[in-house]
């Protein structure tokens, strides 16, 4: 076996490890945070490995620091997709569940399937980012207490109409911290207003695609909808199945943001509006040209940033 590979499976406090190479697999297990990075950095010197492929599950805050790090020293990182893992694990009739045998379930996935190399976002997107994700845990908030208001009886509304007030501000407060930093960086700050050009897309849907997609990283628009989720996933047995659906591998983040822009282009983008009403004459149902719209209107996205010019309403750009 002539690639070292470390499988790692994150959890909140801990994190498992297998490592492969020359022939060996070695387990062990460190805390998630800063000081069992070091030990592992430490672990793998005292083997004299200068650099592995490492691999884990992008589980978001439990994962990303570690990923961090790990890239920062060299290393060739692969944050996969937690369905990918789990496909893979059932190809090869895994029956266990537990952190010891992910961890080997990773390292043998990263061993077979040679996964990309992840990098971190620059730090301007993932500051965005943060921002923009933040905004959503709070809306997500609201929601929850204006709904508790609609059925609390008298003592509590007076508590939960001040938590709504609160939660307002704040979010108001997030906004205004968004607006600033974009127009601290200027490039963040023009491609919104690209982005900002396209029927349908308006300045809260181009702040997320900018702090969740790092356009210039895509070779394709159908990378990037490949990315998003936003691909036909098709499923066809015999003659009893046979339907056709998003994917929904991916960012669902970009999905959820895509959806009521989406439905809006098809009415006032005449290039979605045109797309949209080819699909419908062809007999696909509402929602597939919904869908099918979203991936268009990313399609869009990608190209004015591509090219570093406004939408054009011209259909055949787009094609």
């Amino acid at each position: 076996m002539s690639k070292t590979v470390l499988g790692i499976d994150t959890a909140k406090k801990t994190f498992e490890t297998l490592l492969m190479f020359g022939g060996k697999a070695l387990k062990k297990s460190f805390s998630n945070n800063r000081k069992g990075f070091d030990l592992l950095q430490g672990w793998l010197k005292s083997l004299h490995i200068d650099q592995v492929h490492a691999c884990l599950e992008a589980t978001g805050m439990y994962s990303e620091a570690l990923a961090e790090f790990l890239y920062e020293r060299g290393h060739t990182v692969s944050v996969i997709n937690p369905l990918r893992i789990k496909s893979f694990a059932m190809s090869d009739l895994k029956r266990n569940k537990t952190d010891g045998t992910d961890a080997r379930t990773i390292a043998e996935f990263c061993l077979a399937k040679d996964p990309k190399t992840w990098h971190p976002l620059p730090p301007e997107i993932k500051q965005l980012q943060a921002l923009t994700r933040r905004i959503e845990s709070l809306e997500e908030m609201l929601h929850i207490e204006a709904n508790r208001l609609e059925q609390a009886s008298a003592t509590v509304k007076p508590s939960l109409r001040r938590m709504i007030g609160n939660v307002k501000k704040e979010i108001k407060s997030v906004e205004r911290l968004i607006k600033d930093h974009i127009d601290k960086h200027p490039d963040l700050k023009h491609q919104s207003k690209l982005l900002q050009t396209i029927p349908g897309i308006g300045e809260k849907t181009a702040r997320l695609l900018l702090g969740e997609v790092e356009f210039r990283e895509f070779d394709s628009a159908r990378a990037l909808a490949a990315h998003a989720g936003v691909t036909p996933g098709k499923r066809k047995s015999g003659t009893s199945i046979d339907w056709t659906r998003l994917s929904k591998i991916g960012n669902g983040r970009i999905r959820k943001a895509l959806y009521f822009p989406a439905i809006s282009a098809v009415r006032y983008n005449e290039v979605i509006k045109q797309f949209a009403r080819r699909l419908s004459q062809n007999g696909k149902a509402k929602m597939q040209v919904i869908c099918a719209a979203m991936r268009k209107l990313l399609h869009i996205a990608f190209g004015v940033i591509k090219n570093n010019q406004p939408f054009n309403p011209n259909p055949d750009v787009y094609i």
